[in-house]
């Protein structure tokens, strides 16, 4: 090609310059956007056509299935047969099953009655155990007559009822408490408490869990060891428990009574610098 006249070429023409235009991807190229022109006119003429038939059917319909406004033919009453209850065939009728009842009677209030039993005073449930029929025995400690908080229904153990002694509550209303709540027992221990000779090493701790009863009035008795951690330790912590001072009694249904306590106590062997 000429080079003044690649300016008025078609792009086609110098892309297959020096090809074989008659090979099938030429004229597919160039006469594409004729024939794709031609299958749109085609297609939408064939949907006009289509679409005019279908308004000209339509048109020449007897019956559209509209109802003109202005017709008489409307709706005035509807009539239904009555219905019947009839059993379904090859199923049979089951007979009603009627519940019994019985009627509730309101209850008859009979005036001056005669009371069989005399009702027990509450001086005498104070010394004996609610039960259903009155009966002689060992008298109860006061408080614990069966009702719930008490040693036997509350979950608390009874030292010894059958002679008369008082209970020793683990769980009563109130626990007891040191003078000065939990911060003044810690301050306690860490003020006279001390360390035995021990072989430990360095870091290591021991715990001793030591069990006492404070009595309803405040004194602390009945020490024993439920973890030993060493005669050593369990000597010391028993000799603090001794020398301390009275405690503020725990409380079972508002009355001061002796209460098991539990005290934890760790010995921590100090780390060498």
């Amino acid at each position: 090609m000429e080079p003044h006249a690649i300016l008025y070429a078609d792009r086609l023409d110098l892309l297959f310059e020096n090809r074989n235009k008659l090979y099938g991807a030429y004229p597919l190229r160039k006469y594409y956007s004729r024939r794709l022109y031609a299958a749109m006119a085609t297609v939408t003429g064939f949907v006009l056509i289509f679409s005019c038939c279908v308004i000209y059917m339509r048109s020449r319909t007897p019956f559209s299935g509209r109802i003109p406004v202005d017709s008489d033919h409307f709706l005035t009453s509807v009539t239904l047969d009555p219905i019947v209850n009839q059993p379904v065939p090859g199923k049979p009728v089951r007979p009603v099953k009627h519940i019994a009842t019985a009627a509730l009677t309101p209850p008859l209030f009979v005036k001056d009655q005669p009371i069989p039993e005399p009702m027990a005073t509450v001086e005498e449930l104070k010394t004996a155990s609610i039960g259903v029929h009155t009966e002689a025995g060992l008298a109860v400690p006061e408080g614990d007559n069966g009702l719930p908080g008490a040693s036997g229904a509350g979950g608390n153990q009874l030292k010894d009822s059958t002679e008369n002694v008082p209970a020793v509550y683990d769980h009563p209303d109130l626990m007891p408490e040191f003078p000065g709540g939990p911060e003044a027992l810690k301050r306690f221990l860490l003020k006279n408490l001390r360390m035995p000779e021990t072989e430990l090493e360095p870091g290591n701790q021991v715990r001793v869990i030591a069990k006492f009863v404070v009595g309803p009035d405040g004194k602390v008795s009945g020490i024993e060891t439920i973890q030993s951690g060493g005669a050593a330790f369990d000597g010391e912590v028993k000799r603090v428990i001794y020398r301390m001072p009275d405690w503020k009694p725990g409380v079972q249904n508002h009355k001061k009574v002796a209460v098991y306590f539990r005290l934890p106590v760790y010995f921590v062997v100090p780390e060498e610098n």
